[in-house]
């Protein structure tokens, strides 16, 4: 069976993300040097990160780099999601000119993140789209516009490099905020940079092993219709991620959880065999004796496993049957950019999915287009 004809956008995105790196932080440092003052961001002492989706994760995934590169005294950085954030979060407690709220969305156009930037503005805090996309109805909701630059491609959907920007634009953000703080040192983000380039350069040379792998897997795995992604902490974002790009790709059923709920719940769905598990795990992480447990866990009862890890299965109890996707090491001091890349395996594998089942992305359109049955961008804004 020949890979090349069941390429897709998606394995496309995959593979360029070496190359984008770079021009991906240049663009990203040039918007960041246009969005916030200096003299604003010095009183910043709480971020709250928020976005729907993908951007959501995001967010998720950025909070180690904020508290290592700008905690400090009385300093806190939360991601929400959006729903939460809009309804629910109680603003009083914290509102004013040391608190930012960042609105994630690469196209700028989900009708809560405006509603989380208008009611940032509407109890005083200080307000931040993070978007690729400077025009966007959530940039113009925003005191300031954060546009990270993401090149185009010629079919970015779903989106992959979108997401790699935003993670790129919050990692500097996190940085910059540290170094004006007088947290980090001087060049905080231009180090940053680099160590996000570094990162990304050190899969070029691995990706054509990934990526046979991955077709050599969906074509194991391409009869399944259900799929459970699990990671902790930070690795959750990308266990989201995953999942969410199975659902976009080909529509199928999937799940994303945490190791210990997973073995709480998940565990006990019927027909083992026929699930498509997907763990996602770091090696130096509190958290390695857990995934051990998970994995001989669902290798118990005949789960068909992936684990995608910078380690080794000895490093996580060697259960027996599980598939290992070894990706590089994030470098020195910026461990937290392993969950900038390590979702690729499972993106790769989503879209080989869909064209070995001649799925259509996003269903081809139907009724899933249909005016009315998606309420992203029309849902009705209210500040509470």
């Amino acid at each position: 069976m020949e890979k090349i004809a069941f390429d897709n956008p998606l394995r496309q995105q995959c593979l360029s993300l070496p190359a984008l790196a770079r021009p991906q932080v240049e663009g990203a440092r040039l918007g960041l040097a246009q969005a916030i003052p200096d003299k604003v961001m010095k009183k910043i002492r709480r971020v709250i990160i928020t976005g729907c989706g993908d951007s959501y994760v995001a967010a998720l995934a950025s909070i180690p780099a904020f508290r290592k590169f700008a905690g400090r005294f009385g300093s806190d950085f939360s991601y929400a999601r959006a729903i939460d954030v809009t309804r629910f979060m109680d603003f009083s407690k914290f509102s004013g000119e040391n608190t930012l709220v960042i609105g994630v969305s690469c196209s700028g156009g989900p009708a809560r993140v405006q509603e989380a930037l208008r009611r940032a503005n509407h109890y005083g805090c200080v307000s931040l789209a993070l978007t690729n996309n400077p025009d966007s109805p959530a940039a113009q909701e925003a005191a300031y516009t954060f546009c990270v630059h993401t090149p185009d491609f010629p079919n970015a959907n779903p989106g992959l490099r979108n997401y790699f920007g935003s993670l790129t634009g919050l990692y500097l953000l996190a940085a910059r905020l540290g170094e004006l703080a007088g947290c980090s040192v001087q060049d905080a983000d231009s180090n940053m940079g680099k160590a996000i380039v570094d990162n990304a350069m050190s899969w070029g040379d691995e990706m054509e092993r990934i990526d046979q792998q991955m077709f050599s897997l969906a074509q194991t795995w391409k009869d399944f219709r259900r799929f459970d992604y699990i990671g902790d902490d930070i690795q959750f974002a990308s266990a989201f991620f995953m999942a969410a790009k199975v659902v976009e790709t080909a529509g199928y059923m999937a799940a994303a959880d945490d190791s210990e709920n997973w073995c709480h719940a998940g565990f006990f769905q019927k027909n083992p065999g026929s699930i498509g598990t997907v763990v996602v795990a770091d090696k130096k992480a509190n958290d390695r004796s857990r995934i051990g447990e998970t994995l001989l866990q669902a290798a118990g009862i005949k789960r068909p496993l992936l684990l995608i890890s910078d380690g080794n299965l000895s490093d996580f109890g060697n259960a027996q049957g599980v598939t290992l996707c070894q990706v590089p090491q994030a470098p020195e001091e910026y461990n937290f950019l392993l969950a900038m890349m390590n979702y690729v395996p499972g993106a790769i594998l989503a879209g080989y999915l869909s064209t070995l089942n001649g799925e259509s992305f996003f269903r081809g359109g139907g009724i899933w287009s249909e005016p009315g049955n998606n309420t992203i961008r029309s849902s009705k804004i209210k500040v509470v």
